[in-house]
């Protein structure tokens, strides 16, 4: 008999913390998503699409009709004013690194994360998990992290922590670090997971580490999409799966979907033809960047712009990949929807709507399915521990 412990996502995007801690495991334990909430209406659609027994509620939890809505929504679907667990990324443009001008709790962005509080306070769960950019941590010398903990403890979750967790140390073919904030009203702390993945040297200093999933071993099955085209010929896969990872990313999955790209003009080519693996934007040529003779600000350019990808490595931190002008490894056009979505450990089964622009978007700013898996697994387990020990007071 499966015991299904009722989870509320917040700042949901398309899904990437849900459809992880919807794979976790423990025992006869599982995660069952009741409600999730956004305020994008095609980030939405992506959620509805994947997760269709999940209720879903559209609108700003700043606003109180929402967190009405969604209170609404909890007593709807369990019979009950609360659930099990909160989980959550409230929006951390505030808090990133690449942010460094409004890195403080005057940015209006910033106060989002005292909605994820306060709903916490609304639905007193047993546990919780926010997540966020490694920003956070290090935001005014550490003190905005001591004060959200304190604060967390101060509702009862008294062995809150922060982790800075690696994607690509738990099977994620990209260098991603994210903050997680993690706590429980039990008297027992939850155990960080624990990293399954390294680096060459790495492997060799500690027993049982895996090698880091490079991104060719993530995305090398996919059909080739023609440089100045938008889609690949045809929706079949190139090869065979290769691999476990590919074989875990087809599973349900006969045809590729979302296999897309921003259509690119000649020169755009021409100047991504010129970028070798492991270059960006100071590999091309000067006269190429120039447009009607103008050559503005662009030795001012963040390095990752124009970065062609290494194929034998993970990838780097995925952002925006269309505005950063992301290369393919070894073709000369941008990265697809589809390899960006097998990059954040989407399966290939999940669907992302809305425009292309939209989706990009969405990709880029999920959580790594498989990164948030590990951390659902970690939290199962804690909570599998306390229930049957009934340290909750």
């Amino acid at each position: 008999m499966t015991d299904y412990l009722n989870v509320l996502d917040l700042f949901s995007g398309p899904g990437g913390l849900s459809e992880g801690f919807k794979n976790a495991r423990n025992h006869s334990f599982r995660f069952n998503i009741v409600v999730a909430n956004d305020n994008d209406p095609n980030a939405a659609k992506t959620y509805q699409r994947n997760h269709p027994s999940t209720k879903f509620i559209l609108g700003s939890i700043s606003e109180e009709s929402t967190k009405k809505k969604i209170l609404s929504a909890i007593k709807e679907k369990t019979r009950s004013s609360t659930v099990d667990l909160v989980i959550g990324g409230p929006p951390c443009k505030g808090f990133s690194l690449a942010n460094k001008m409004t890195r403080d709790m005057q940015n209006p962005m910033n106060h989002l994360v005292m909605h994820f509080v306060d709903m916490i306070k609304r639905t007193k769960p047993l546990a919780f998990v926010m997540e966020n950019v490694p920003g956070l941590l290090s935001m005014d010398d550490g003190r905005v992290v001591e004060s959200l903990i304190s604060e967390f403890k101060l509702l009862g979750y008294k062995n809150t922590e922060a982790w800075l967790l690696n994607a690509a140390d738990y099977g994620v073919p990209q260098i991603r670090k994210r903050a997680f904030l993690v706590g429980s009203k039990s008297i027992s702390s939850i155990d960080k997971p624990i990293r399954t993945y390294g680096n060459a040297q790495e492997i060799k200093k500690k027993i049982g580490l895996e090698k880091y999933t490079t991104l060719i071993k993530a995305i090398g099955d996919l059909p080739k999409i023609q440089p100045g085209k938008t889609h690949a010929d045809k929706d079949e896969y190139a090869f065979n799966p290769q691999n476990d990872f590919q074989m875990e990313m087809r599973k349900f999955s006969n045809t590729v979907t979302n296999h897309t790209v921003t259509r690119n003009t000649p020169l755009v080519i021409t100047r991504i033809r010129s970028v070798p693996p492991g270059g960006n934007w100071a590999d091309i040529p000067k006269k190429l960047m120039q447009v009607n003779g103008k050559y503005s600000k662009i030795e001012k350019a963040h390095s990752m712009i124009y970065r062609r990808m290494m194929k034998n490595e993970p990838c780097i931190t995925l952002t925006n990949f269309r505005k950063g002008m992301i290369i393919h490894p070894t073709q000369h056009r941008l990265l697809s929807v589809r390899e960006a979505a097998r990059i954040q450990t989407f399966p290939d089964h999940f669907q992302f709507e809305g425009g292309l622009s939209s989706q990009q978007q969405q990709v880029s700013d999920a959580v790594p399915v498989k990164l948030a898996k590990k951390v659902g697994d970690a939290v199962l387990q804690h909570m599998h521990q306390i229930i049957r020990m009934t340290t909750f007071v």
